[in-house]
C-alpha cells in the first residue's frame, strides 16, 4: 500500500490534533480551577506562611461556624476569603501535644509528646519550621503560654522563639498561671514583621486568651458579662484583625498563606467536663480550621469531609512545592478525593497521667466515632452529633471494625506502665537515698489500680479539684480558715472517688501547706511520688521539709528534682530558701540569681522577691 502524501496525512490528522488540543485546554482549565478552589498554583513557591493557633477555641463559638451571637468579624471574613473546613478535629485535647502534631504532621504516639509539662519533642522529629528554614525561610514564633515554653522543644527550626511571659500577680513560682495577652503577642509579632529581612517567612502566632479562667479586657466585660468565654474569643478576634491589617498595610497579604486553627476546644459543661483534656468528645476535639490566601484560593469554599490538624504540615509544604524526608500521618487538605472511609486518630493520656484513670483512644470518621475506654463507645454523628447515645452494643459490627483499625494504629493495646511515661534522670544512688527517706519508690501500676476508672464516670472529680483551687486562691482575711477548710473538704471528696489522682494529691498538699498542716501535706506528696516522680512535686516537698527544719533532706529532694528537670527555676529558688535558713546569705543570693537566669518565666516573681529579702537580710546581719 502506498502511503498518502504528507499533506493528505496532515488533513487526516488535523481533526484528531484539534480535538486533543481542545481536551487539553479543558483539562488545563479544570486543573487550574481545582487549584484555585481547593489547591495551590505552582506560583506558590516562595510565598510566606502565617500560622495562627487559637487555644481552647470551640469551632461552634465562632460566627462563621454557626454561633449567631458570636462577635468574630475578622475570623469570619478570613473564612469567607478562603477555605473553611467544617469538620476539622484535633488529635489530642491538650495544648503541647496538639501543637507538636500540628507542626510535625504526626499523631502523638509517633512524636511522643502526650501531655503538657511532662514531654519534650525529640530532635529526630522534623518540624515545619525546620523544613522551611532549610529552604531559606525566616522563621519566628510567638507563643503566649508557659505550656509552649522552649524547654519542650517546639522551638526546633525557629530562628526567633519569643516565649517571654508575664507572671500573673496571683500566681506562684510553681504551677502558677503564666501567659501574655493577645495584644502583647500581636505587638511582638508585628514588631518582628517590621524588622525582618527580605526572605520569605514562616510566622506562628499563638493566642491563649480563651483558656480558663475567662477574664476578657474591661472594654469587653459589659457586653460579655454572662458569657465571658465568648468575650475572650471576641477580644482575640480583634487581635487577629490587627495582625491581618498589618499584612495588608505592608502589601504582604497577597503572597501569604494563612492557616488559622484551634488546638482543641472546651467542654463548657458538655458531658460534665467544664474544661478539656479528660474526655475526647467533639466539644473538645472539633476545632476551627481556615486556609486563606487571596492569590491562591477561591473564596467562600466550605469543605465538609473530616480532616485533622496533622494535615496542616503536608498541605503547606505541598503548596509551597517543598518536599520532606519522612513518612507522616497527615495528608494534604487540598486533596479533593473523597474518602468516606478515612478515620482520624485521637487520644488523651491526661486522664491517666494526671488522675490515674484510664487513657482514652479513638477513631473518628466524618459521621462515626469509636472511643476505646473501659466502657467502649460508638456514636453515629449524623443522628447524634452531641454524642449522647452510645451505640456500641447495637452497632457492634461498625464499632468492631473501627476498634480493629484503632488497635492497628496503636500496635495493640499499650500497657499502663508504658503510657505513664516515667521520666529518666534519677540515678540508682539518688533513688536509694530517696527511698530511705520514703519518697518515690517503684510501684507496680496494678497495685494502685491505675488506669481502671473510666473518665466519663468520674469527670466530676476534676470539678471538685478545681473548686478546691478556687477556694484556696480566694482564702484571705477573716474568712481564710473557713475557705481553706472548704477547699480541703472538696479535694478530700475528690480523692474518695479517685484515690490515685495526682492533681488531687498535689492540690491536697497545697491546701494542707496553706493550713500549715505539714505532716498531711508530706503524706499527700509521698503518695504522689510513689505513682510517678515529678520535679514540681519534689520542689513542693522540699518547701515542706524546709518549713519543718529538715534542711538536709530538702537538699536530697531538690537534687532529685534537678535530675528530672535541670533548668527548673523552682529548684534554685527553694535551694536558696534552704541556704538562707542556714544563714548562708551569699550562696542564697547566688541561688536566687541562678533561678532568674535559667528559668525567668516561672521564677521571676518568686525569685526576685526572695532575692531582695536575702540581700536585706545580709545587710541587716552585717550591721549587727
Amino acid at each position: 500500500m502506498i502511503p498518502p502524501a504528507p499533506s493528505a496525512r496532515r488533513r487526516r490528522l488535523w481533526p484528531i490534533i484539534a480535538s486533543t488540543a481542545c481536551a487539553l485546554v479543558l483539562v488545563g482549565y479544570w486543573i487550574q480551577r481545582r487549584a484555585r478552589a481547593t489547591g495551590a498554583l505552582a506560583s506558590a513557591a516562595g510565598f510566606n506562611v502565617l500560622v495562627i493557633t487559637l487555644d481552647t477555641t470551640r469551632a461552634d463559638h465562632l460566627g462563621v461556624y454557626g454561633r449567631a451571637e458570636a462577635v468574630t468579624p475578622a475570623i469570619d471574613a478570613l473564612a469567607a476569603s478562603g477555605i473553611r473546613f467544617d469538620d476539622a478535629v484535633t488529635c489530642v485535647p491538650i495544648t503541647l501535644p496538639a501543637h507538636a502534631s500540628l507542626f510535625t504532621g504526626l499523631y502523638p504516639p509517633r512524636h511522643g509528646v502526650r501531655n503538657n509539662g511532662d514531654s519534650v519533642l525529640r530532635a529526630e522529629h522534623e518540624t515545619l519550621a525546620e523544613v522551611l528554614r532549610a529552604a531559606g525561610y525566616a522563621t519566628a514564633a510567638f507563643p503566649s503560654a508557659i505550656v509552649l515554653d522552649s524547654r519542650y522543644a517546639l522551638n526546633q527550626g525557629f530562628e526567633v522563639y519569643d516565649d517571654g511571659y508575664a507572671m500573673d500577680t496571683d500566681s506562684d513560682a510553681f504551677g502558677g498561671k503564666l501567659e501574655r495577652s493577645a495584644r502583647e503577642v500581636t505587638d511582638a509579632a508585628m514588631a518582628w514583621l517590621a524588622t525582618r529581612d527580605e526572605r520569605p517567612f514562616l510566622l506562628w502566632v499563638h493566642y491563649y486568651d480563651p483558656h480558663y479562667p475567662y477574664s476578657p479586657p474591661p472594654e469587653f466585660a459589659p457586653t460579655f458579662r454572662h458569657r465571658p468565654y465568648d468575650g475572650e474569643i471576641a477580644y482575640t478576634d480583634t487581635q487577629v484583625a490587627r495582625l491581618l491589617a498589618d499584612l495588608d498595610r505592608s502589601g504582604l497579604r497577597e503572597r501569604t498563606i494563612i492557616v488559622l486553627v484551634g488546638d482543641h476546644g472546651q467542654g463548657r459543661g458538655d458531658h460534665g467536663e467544664n474544661r478539656h483534656g479528660c474526655l475526647i468528645y467533639d466539644s473538645v476535639m472539633r476545632v476551627p480550621l481556615i486556609l486563606s490566601c487571596p492569590g491562591l484560593f477561591e473564596p467562600g469554599v466550605v469543605a465538609g469531609r473530616v480532616v485533622s490538624i496533622v494535615d496542616v504540615f503536608p498541605t503547606l509544604l505541598e503548596t509551597l512545592g517543598i518536599g520532606w524526608a519522612r513518612d507522616i500521618d497527615g495528608r494534604s487538605l487540598l486533596d479533593e478525593r473523597h474518602d468516606p472511609d478515612r478515620a482520624v486518630y485521637m487520644e488523651s493520656l491526661l486522664p491517666l497521667r494526671n488522675h490515674g484513670w484510664a487513657p482514652l483512644f479513638g477513631l473518628r470518621r466524618h459521621d462515626e466515632k469509636f472511643i476505646l475506654a473501659p466502657t467502649p463507645e460508638f456514636y453515629d454523628l449524623r443522628t447524634d452529633p452531641a454524642e449522647r447515645v452510645n451505640l456500641h452494643a447495637t452497632a457492634s459490627e461498625r464499632a468492631s471494625e473501627l476498634e480493629r483499625r484503632l488497635r492497628d494504629v496503636l500496635g495493640g493495646r499499650p500497657t499502663i506502665e508504658s503510657l505513664l511515661g516515667t521520666p529518666d534522670g534519677i540515678d540508682p544512688t539518688l533513688e536509694a537515698q530517696l527511698s530511705a527517706l520514703g519518697y518515690g519508690g517503684d510501684v507496680d501500676p496494678s497495685d494502685r489500680n491505675l488506669g481502671v476508672l473510666d473518665p466519663k464516670d468520674v469527670i466530676q472529680v476534676s470539678q471538685l479539684v478545681e473548686e478546691s483551687r478556687m477556694l484556696q486562691s480566694r482564702s484571705r482575711g477573716p474568712d481564710r480558715r473557713r475557705m481553706l477548710d472548704e477547699a480541703l473538704a472538696k479535694v478530700q471528696g475528690a480523692l474518695r472517688t479517685s484515690p490515685q489522682d495526682r492533681e488531687a494529691l498535689q492540690q491536697l498538699a497545697r491546701v494542707q501547706i496553706a493550713r500549715q498542716d505539714y505532716g498531711a501535706a508530706e503524706r499527700a506528696l509521698h503518695t504522689f511520688l510513689d505513682i510517678k516522680p515529678s520535679a514540681d512535686v519534689y520542689v513542693i516537698l522540699a518547701q515542706v521539709l524546709i518549713a519543718t527544719k529538715r534542711l538536709d533532706q530538702a537538699d536530697t529532694v531538690l537534687l532529685a528534682a534537678e535530675r528530672l528537670e535541670p533548668n527548673h527555676g523552682g529548684v534554685s529558688t527553694v535551694r536558696g530558701d534552704g541556704l538562707l535558713a542556714r544563714g548562708r546569705f551569699d550562696e542564697a543570693i547566688a541561688a536566687y540569681r541562678q533561678a532568674l537566669e535559667v528559668d525567668p518565666h516561672r521564677s521571676s516573681r518568686s525569685a526576685s522577691l526572695k532575692l531582695q529579702r536575702a540581700q536585706a537580710a545580709k545587710a541587716a546581719a552585717e550591721r549587727r
